[in-house]
């Protein structure tokens, strides 16, 4: 009888964290780093609860993001700016809740699993259970999509972040996570106005004390917002009222943009640092050239943060600095080294060994180089025709449209019809 139990306990640990299963069948490699996992046709609240509860999410990068109408539809353009990583990327479909959902995930974080182990084993029960939770993008049946950017940590001498959320609810019987809530709602919403309301009916909380999330919601019918947290509250700012920010005057709004700084009131006035402001003015310089989807896509491949460049053409033309994020042409130098001084010498050496060749640094290259940063993800999405056009790895020949009906390769953008 002790042997029964002890297995039977045995069997229902393993239940709970899922790490000892695997499985290939439920993913689908469609280029290196990239898979497509089959569709979810129910969600494991619980087992993503538990997982975040234990996972410290420190995501680095510098997310930009920006909105706008054309045409009569609702555009978003998107880049994700992070560190290269021997990571994957995942194509994530859900038949689940109110709406199904498309959605993508760039796992490049401590926790997740390397290439070689997703191809050689799989993934776990647990890490395929959550996969659905960690969507920085999320677009749904009904033309309502949402993007995740973070916020940059403020933080008091005692270490407590000014900003973190212990929850903005706390009647509410749902406690939700930041980086879940793209997922609950895209389940549950089909408009702005919905989302506004459902939000107030969450206990939205901040991980840890290390930075909180923020989105852009937009949807079908032409509204576009900015969703934040700061001080335990909930804070929107919607494109129909930009006129009426006046802290944000200084920066000559156009659209509903974010970087990686507050742009609430409350927040904006108070926070230490403006990371991000660069990129968020140069988003709103550029937005009233953005006439089509391929005028947004040339728009966020010129809006990058990297911690240096070398050979790349697109930087030629930028007219901000991702060093400093000062405002102006960025002077161009065959051999000019932008980069966080942190990581110089590192990156002088790399140089030098490559005999003063003129190249692009290979994947490999890039991995070897502590925390190289560059916008290797950028997306377009078109809310009303429910697709998403996504270049991945900073590589020209990963272009993918991605739909309800499936996943298709592009070889550019203008093979995106209008």
């Amino acid at each position: 009888m002790k042997k029964i139990l002890i297995l039977l306990f045995a069997l229902s640990m393993l239940s709970v964290t899922g790490c000892m299963t695997y499985d290939r069948s439920k993913v689908k490699e469609l280029d290196k780093y990239i898979f497509e996992v089959e569709e979810y046709s129910s969600l494991d609240h619980d087992c993503a609860d538990a997982f975040y509860a234990r996972s410290n999410d420190n995501w680095g990068g510098g997310c930009s993001a920006v909105s706008k109408m054309v045409d009569g539809h609702r555009l978003v353009g998107r880049n994700m700016d992070q560190s290269i990583s021997h990571k994957c990327a995942y194509i994530i479909r859900t038949n689940a809740g109110k709406y199904r959902t498309i959605g993508i995930v760039y796992t490049h974080r401590d926790y997740s699993p390397d290439y070689a182990e997703v191809v050689s084993k799989g993934l776990s029960d647990e890490f395929y259970r959550t996969l659905p939770f960690m969507c920085d993008d999320v677009l749904n049946s009904a033309g309502l999509h949402i993007e995740i950017n973070m916020r940059h940590g403020e933080y008091w001498p005692n270490g407590e972040d000014k900003f973190a959320c212990s929850g903005t609810n706390p009647e509410s019987s749902e406690r939700v996570y930041m980086f879940e809530l793209p997922r609950y709602i895209g389940e549950n919403c089909a408009t702005v106005a919905e989302a506004k309301e459902y939000v107030s009916t969450l206990n939205v909380y901040s991980q840890n004390h290390y930075w909180n999330y923020c989105f852009i919601i937009s949807d079908s019918e032409g509204h576009s917002s900015l969703l934040e947290f700061a001080f335990n509250e909930v804070h929107w700012l919607d494109e129909e009222a930009l006129e009426s920010y006046e802290w944000l005057k200084v920066y000559h709004p156009k659209a509903v943009a974010q970087a990686n700084f507050y742009l609430n009131k409350l927040a904006w006035y108070v926070q230490d640092i403006k990371t991000g402001e660069g990129r968020y003015i140069a988003l709103q310089k550029g937005i009233d050239s953005v006439d089509s989807r391929r005028d947004m896509y040339d728009l966020m491949r010129r809006v990058q943060y990297s911690n240096f460049y070398l050979d790349y053409d697109e930087c030629k033309n930028n007219y901000f600095d991702p060093r400093s994020e000062n405002i102006g042409e960025v002077p161009w130098a065959q051999y000019e080294l932008i980069m966080h001084p942190e990581f110089e010498e590192t990156a002088r050496k790399i140089i030098n060994e490559m005999n003063a060749e003129v190249r692009k640094l290979t994947r490999e290259e890039k991995q070897d180089i502590n925390k190289y940063w560059e916008s290797i993800f950028t997306e377009v999405v078109d809310v009303d025709a429910r697709e998403i056009f996504v270049r991945m790895y900073e590589n020209e020949d990963q272009l993918y449209l991605i739909s309800f009906d499936g996943t298709t390769r592009l070889n550019s953008i203008d093979d995106w019809k209008k």
